[in-house]
């Protein structure tokens, strides 16, 4: 998946952002702006606002240091790491080899939730030291911010680890069919098909809830399945690319 915004480098990475970003970041920070208006009102519109654009931001920081926890990994394994892409299912690493074992594998892709799990414990953390509790809604703009950010890294992380390729979960998958087969080729199959199934899954269990009433919640899960089904293709002839141009330089 290429980036058609390129923001920078960080540590020699290449970070940019997909179009489906622009439209997933809009939609973050208009239901932070409904829920936060929802339950502090007397905070008013420039602080919901602003509070709103801040949670989004720092939101999608925290995915990109999910990301660079997968090129921390791969670097680390010899792995060179060509950019990074911030995309509306969160995020992924252009690690322009493949891994050379499932261990590899299994830890590259472990590694990511592992973070999103560390962030979302800190957050909620921070948030406990200032006075929050979990059974009392926020009360300041920063415990709200830490709130929320605590519990969507954390659901991110269990998000991931959903098997289906190209998440984390599915690359766990993967490493692990590989580790039983021993067929790097044969893995990636599997992974794949079970990424597109559960990306189908999305989409139908999507279309059902949006004309059983659910609206807008109907949607965004078909939304999510197509993106999750688009990268599964991309990710696939990916690994297939990596693995021909490493047989044509053996």
């Amino acid at each position: 998946m290429e980036a058609q915004i390129k923001l920078g480098r960080i540590f020699g990475v290449q970070v940019g952002l997909h179009y489906s970003w622009l439209i997933i970041a809009l939609l973050v920070t208009l239901s932070l702006v409904g829920q936060f208006y929802a339950v502090n009102p007397n905070w008013g519109p420039g602080v919901i606002w602003t509070t709103a654009i801040l949670t989004s931001l720092l939101f999608f920081t925290s995915l990109l240091l999910h990301e660079l926890s997968h090129a921390a990994v791969a670097r680390s394994r010899g792995l060179p790491v060509r950019s990074i892409t911030l995309f509306a299912l969160g995020g992924v690493a252009q690690i322009e080899k493949e891994a050379e074992n499932a261990k590899t594998e299994f830890w590259m892709a472990i590694v990511g939730p592992i973070t999103s799990i560390v962030i979302g414990a800190v957050c909620l953390t921070l948030a406990w030291s200032l006075g929050w509790s979990p059974i009392n809604e926020p009360r300041t703009p920063p415990i709200a911010v830490l709130q929320w950010l605590g519990y969507i890294n954390i659901a991110l992380a269990f998000f991931n680890m959903i098997p289906g390729f190209p998440l984390d979960g599915g690359r766990v998958l993967r490493a692990i069919v590989w580790w039983i087969t021993g067929d790097p080729a044969r893995s990636t199959r599997i992974a794949a098909r079970v990424g597109q199934l559960i990306a189908f899954g999305f989409i139908i269990w999507g279309i059902f809830r949006f004309f059983g009433g659910a609206g807008f919640g109907g949607l965004w899960l078909t939304l999510i399945g197509w993106f999750l089904l688009d990268a599964a293709r991309a990710s696939y002839a990916q690994v297939e690319n990596l693995r021909k141009s490493a047989r044509c330089e053996s």
